[in-house]
């Protein structure tokens, strides 16, 4: 039996195209290799906070399929110029509450610094306003987490709510604290 949802329980995808990118929901056929070897870098599973993952492509695979368009979200960022997927964005969504978490990772290195998310972002949340009853979206960021925190700190549509001290623990085991960064539908 598969984890993925029924197909009655999901979601539309998403696909969204803005400033020269596309957002879309990603579908199994979209585990590459490629992809494979920057979601199990060390450095980007340092900057979500997570253990080696150690996926094999299959069980890429089959976590893409468990992502249902309705409660969680896994969206995949393509340069529309080359159709390359360089990052992602994951949002789960509490639909009683209408409040989405958001968490983002910018995989291809030739993309690291070039204000992706910052590009992206705005088309992102007016689409889960406008079209997926969400009225808040919370980022959680390590807040050692520099390269991240430069997406939301200055970022307009962003605001710092909370700093949870020694909120959770590394890989390591060491206590670590975490920003909250929140956007409201009406602002």
């Amino acid at each position: 039996m598969s984890d993925a949802p029924s197909t009655a329980l999901r979601g539309a995808p998403v696909h969204i195209e803005t400033n020269g990118y596309v957002l879309r929901s990603l579908i199994p056929a979209d585990a590459t290799p490629r992809f494979l070897e920057w979601l199990n870098s060390e450095k980007m599973l340092a900057g979500l906070n997570l253990p080696p993952l150690n996926f094999s492509l299959d069980q890429l695979r089959g976590f893409i399929a468990g992502f249902d368009n309705r409660n969680n979200y896994l969206i995949g960022i393509f340069d529309k110029s080359n159709q390359l997927l360089v990052g992602f964005y994951t949002i789960d969504v509490n639909l009683t509450h209408k409040v989405g978490n958001i968490t983002t990772g910018i995989g291809e290195a030739g993309y690291l610094g070039r204000g992706v998310l910052w590009t992206t972002i705005d088309a992102l949340l007016d689409h889960f306003y406008a079209y997926r009853d969400v009225e808040k979206m919370t980022a959680r960021l390590l807040a050692r987490n520099f390269p991240m925190l430069f997406n939301f700190k200055d970022n307009p549509r962003f605001v710092l709510e909370a700093r949870l001290s020694r909120e959770c623990r590394a890989p390591d085991g060491k206590r670590l604290d975490i920003l909250v960064y929140a956007s409201f539908k009406e602002n």
